[in-house]
């Protein structure tokens, strides 16, 4: 592979991703405010998280076989087209309601479907996907190119989720919302095709997945938590990720039921609150990539890991979208460090042959995660408890969010040795700029 070919292909891999986020913005974020507007309850929002996020990451179980003798750019390719397709239907939907007036409980349960739909063909081939992007993107850049590409998806998709919120709120004081939310799911279809014409022009070095490489599901999870003196890096790392999951998605989906039919913003100030998160990954996310590579992806991920519980409980404190804006940005910052931290770590910890069935085995794990969470979350949120279930679930999941990561992060090891000097360096430069010294 001719070094022009690469960076070419790392060009062509952030337009894929730039247009991924549009399509993101357009259609994934507007999937929640449309049930919402189709009257969901708050088990339905629940679910709307957790059956369409079981499905397709458990459906990653199988993607190691499809991978086996197959172009891992082709099976990328043509699951991506089926899935832009899978917006349609949604349109089609928001058209009727928007036409005949149609209204009834089974709507909700059809958005469930066409978004298990989208999010399954996407999901099947995220392994494939990364896998090529690991053989591709080298080592020791992949703090700063993924920190980059993160950058400009960032702002792809804060630009694509402020523009969906005018537009709706534009559409709703005509009357017609429905409108809006049928040429949103068609414009996110349009964008994921293009997402897909970028990854047409990306190159993909030779490789052949070996059924040496492989392990079963069940093998992995009989290691996960392997001790002595060569512990099961990855597999720790999955249960952590995958126990976050399921503390984060007890509150993660109920958002914007509280923003959108107890707070009664308009769709411009919840999607302003989104973008917030956005926006603050999107500044921060160049300095994470900096950090990661300097410090080591575990220092960052447990930067991330103990942050992130304070998001919930801070919503807490106020109602004023002022605040949650900030607060927003406060989560954002938080959880660029995670996510940046989570990939790479993900890619130092597992050998190139390996990636596509360990990120498949991640990605089950969770998707369990995300669908106890967030099942759960929708049975406590129709609770009589007294006070707001909604802000009961923040509360339960800041608590367990700290839980989480204060018990298991101490568990996880670096892989990639970081100098001592270095971290000493880190924690006496912050113990300045905290006490001013």
């Amino acid at each position: 592979m001719r070094e022009e070919e690469r960076r070419r292909s790392l060009e062509c891999s952030i337009k894929d991703g730039m247009a991924w986020a549009v399509n993101e913005g357009l259609g994934v974020y507007s999937v929640s405010p449309f049930a919402v507007a189709l009257g969901a309850s708050e088990k339905q929002i629940g679910a709307l998280t957790s059956v369409p996020n079981l499905v397709s990451n458990l459906s990653q179980l199988a993607t190691p076989k499809l991978m086996e003798g197959k172009s891992r750019k082709k099976l990328v390719t043509d699951f991506i087209l089926f899935q832009a397709f899978t917006w349609l239907p949604m349109a089609l939907l928001a058209l009727s309601v928007f036409l005949f007036g149609l209204r009834n409980a089974v709507l909700p349960l059809l958005v469930m479907v066409f978004y298990t739909g989208y999010l399954t063909l996407g999901l099947l081939v995220r392994p494939a996907w990364s896998s090529w992007m690991g053989d591709l993107v080298r080592e020791e850049e992949r703090g700063r190119f993924f920190g980059r590409r993160n950058r400009l998806t960032g702002l792809a998709n804060l630009t694509a989720v402020l523009f969906a919120g005018f537009f709706l709120d534009a559409w709703k004081g005509r009357g017609h919302v429905f409108l809006g939310f049928a040429i949103l799911f068609l414009l996110a279809m349009t964008a994921r095709l293009v997402s897909r014409h970028f990854l047409l022009r990306q190159y993909e070095p030779p490789f052949k997945e070996k059924r040496e490489y492989y392990f079963s599901f069940t093998e992995f999870l009989k290691k996960i938590w392997r001790r002595g003196r060569r512990p099961n890096r990855f597999g720790r790392f999955t249960l952590y990720a995958s126990l976050m999951a399921f503390t984060v998605n007890l509150a993660a989906p109920f958002f914007a039921v509280y923003m959108l039919r107890y707070l009664h913003f308009s769709y411009s100030v919840y999607m302003l609150i989104v973008f917030a998160s956005s926006f603050a990954r999107l500044l921060s996310m160049p300095w994470w990539g900096k950090f990661s590579d300097r410090y080591g992806r575990l220092t960052t991920l447990r930067a991330g890991g103990l942050l992130i519980p304070w998001v919930p409980l801070l919503w807490l404190l106020t109602s004023n979208p002022v605040h949650l804006f900030t607060i927003e940005m406060f989560s954002g910052f938080a959880w660029a460090a995670f996510d940046l931290a989570s990939f790479a770590f993900v890619y130092d910890v597992v050998s190139r042959q390996r990636l596509g069935v360990c990120f498949s085995y991640f990605n089950a794990l969770n998707g369990l995660g995300t669908f106890a969470g967030a099942t759960l979350g929708g049975f406590l949120a129709e609770l009589n408890l007294g006070f707001h279930p909604i802000l009961f679930l923040f509360l339960l999941s800041g608590i367990l969010r700290l839980i989480v990561s204060l018990v298991l992060l101490p568990h996880l090891k670096e892989i990639r040795r970081v100098p001592a000097e270095k971290l000493m360096h880190f924690e006496r430069s912050f113990i300045r700029r905290k006490f001013r010294i």
